[in-house]
């Protein structure tokens, strides 16, 4: 953001957020597509319908995910993510609120921006968003944010269409350090080998791509998540009261080999789906036997299922893969494939049938048993920060 623009923002909501504050109180059972009272003072920066405003470096946010929204609220309020207007906002809003907040942009629909003056960009812009650079490391963008840059709710969001400056902003902030608000440091990983003319290539790609539509509710829907009296791991769909301060998340539908009775059901599936009551469904992760790591590492050494071929796993050697994202780090990280609850049941549902927990994950079927998978689970659960225990 220019210096000028951004003393003046922070100084018109020095002004406006005491006052924002005191009347943003959110109604019981209030429509998430009705724009929250305070949400008026969003529009000096993000546009009217959340499309983002360049002069500020205001981000386009109408469409992205719910979750993602979230979290980025939260982290601007906690200080984990930087920015004085933005942390000065956020820490006035209630945690409940930022969920309204969210909500109500991740359904929002905006008009696309102008694209004068902007072309397809270098065609190293589109290599690297599509297939990424194996012989530097670089990962395709697309492993993550979709292709044509749509996102993959819940955790990564759409980068086509948002403006050139604000592309180039965030992505130097990932690579020198001033941003690390991600699970797992992988923008760290992603961006670290990115030269700035290939930034400036990668920008210029996803601001000249149309923006997408807001997802439908039905492939990502807002849950909470939290532990039943039984100690089992449940999520529900959010709201904007009280309780939504434990954590907010998203799923894509279950179907296929992962569908269950739900709750008190004897299914011996590890995640099970069932409607809990209109618009609503409930997530359960039902206990899995303990794994041996060293058979689930012994799985993924013999290259028999092609993990190795795509992901970069710490303790094996031939696993140097750039398809899909390191495993490093992954015990110690809050999602799944962006999407779901690392668990150990859940991983292990996700190993056995990917696509049916993700349909737009592009993990496939890999052809894992349940006995293989919770080994490799147990060997993925030894990844934390400094590789395998």
């Amino acid at each position: 953001m220019r210096t000028s623009g951004l003393l003046a923002v922070t100084g018109l909501l020095a002004v406006l957020l005491p006052a924002a504050h005191a009347q943003f109180v959110v109604p019981s059972g209030q429509d998430s597509r009705q724009r929250p009272p305070a949400a008026q003072h969003c529009v000096t920066c993000h546009g009217e319908r959340g499309q983002g405003n360049p002069a500020f470096q205001a981000p386009r946010i109408a469409g992205q995910p719910e979750y993602y929204l979230a979290k980025q609220l939260g982290d601007f309020a906690a200080g984990r993510r930087r920015h004085p207007a933005m942390e000065a906002f956020a820490r006035l809003l209630a945690p409940e609120d930022r969920v309204t907040f969210a909500a109500y942009y991740a359904r929002l629909e905006a008009p696309p921006p102008r694209r004068a003056g902007l072309n397809d960009g270098p065609e190293r812009g589109r290599v690297l968003a599509t297939r990424g650079d194996d012989a530097r490391g670089v990962q395709a963008c697309a492993n993550c944010h979709g292709p044509g840059g749509i996102g993959q709710p819940p955790a990564s969001p759409y980068l086509a269409g948002l403006d050139f400056a604000y592309l180039t902003m965030a992505l130097q902030s990932w690579k020198d350090g001033t941003r690390t608000n991600d699970a797992g440091a992988q923008m760290a990983t992603a961006v670290g080998p990115l030269t700035g003319e290939d930034i400036a290539a990668l920008a210029l790609y996803y601001a000249a791509l149309p923006p997408p539509r807001p997802w439908p509710l039905d492939i990502v829907q807002p849950v909470i998540q939290g532990t039943s009296p039984g100690g089992t791991t449940t999520a529900r769909a959010a709201g904007s009261g009280p309780e939504a301060a434990a954590g907010v998340g998203q799923r894509a539908p279950m179907r296929g080999a992962t569908e269950g009775r739900g709750a008190g059901g004897a299914s011996g599936n590890a995640a099970a789906a069932r409607a809990d009551e209109p618009g609503r469904r409930v997530l359960q992760n039902a206990p899995v036997p303990e794994g041996d790591s060293a058979r689930g590492r012994a799985i993924l050494a013999t290259g028999a299922h092609g993990c190795i071929a795509c992901h970069t796993i710490p303790g094996i050697r031939a696993a140097r893969g750039v398809v899909g994202p390191p495993l490093a780090g992954l015990a110690s990280r809050s999602l799944i494939a962006g999407s779901l609850p690392n668990n150990r049941p859940t991983l292990v549902a996700f190993l056995e049938d990917p696509p049916a927990l993700v349909p737009r994950t592009g993990m496939p079927d890999v052809g894992l048993t349940r006995e293989e998978a919770i080994h490799v689970a147990a060997y993925l659960g030894t990844l934390g920060r400094t590789g395998a225990r």
